[in-house]
């Protein structure tokens, strides 16, 4: 008996894990798509909404009789805010979630047909996700922080449950 699973190969379809991950990264990646256009087509747009918030706040601001420690941190966050959100870097930031989730979306697709090369595609889609952010706002950014955050606590989930599956993949 024990010659006989020893002996035992399991079928060659994709097993049902994978392919639950896969669909939710072409979702992902197709959003990140999406939004990436969206985010290169309208920067403009979203630059311009930025300037009249910082103007709008800083005016709400300094109508405010008392200068206190919340309300200069309330200022300097939306200053550091407006001055990174231009045209150019939302642009570039439009065009790295477009990269990142091209990254992503093939490895799914190379994962799909259980190659292991499409989990190192993804795993540099998710670097570039995690990483572009500070490259193109800067370090000290409040919003490349919390972006690279959300991107990277997603991304290294789905890094780590691909790989307990690389098993399956050639």
């Amino acid at each position: 008996m024990a010659e006989l699973l020893q002996d035992y190969e399991r079928p060659a379809g994709r097993p049902t894990f994978i392919t639950v991950l896969c669909i939710l990264t072409f979702i992902g990646s197709g959003w990140g798509l999406i939004g990436g256009a969206i985010q290169y087509f309208s920067a403009e747009k979203q630059a311009q909404a930025m300037t009249f918030t910082k103007e709008k706040a800083s005016t709400d601001i300094q109508k405010m009789d008392n200068k206190d420690e919340g309300s200069k941190m309330a200022e300097k966050m939306v200053n550091s805010m407006t001055s990174a959100f231009t045209v150019e870097n939302l642009k570039k930031a439009g065009l790295a979630a477009i990269l990142a989730a091209v990254f992503c979306l093939g490895g799914a697709l190379m994962m799909w047909k259980l190659k292991k090369t499409g989990y190192y595609l993804y795993i540099v889609g998710t670097l570039v996700g995690i990483a572009s952010p500070f490259i193109i706002y800067g370090s000290s950014n409040i919003m490349s922080i919390i972006s690279s955050v959300l991107v990277g606590f997603i991304g290294v989930i789905f890094v780590i449950l691909y790989g307990v599956n690389l098993k399956y993949m050639k």
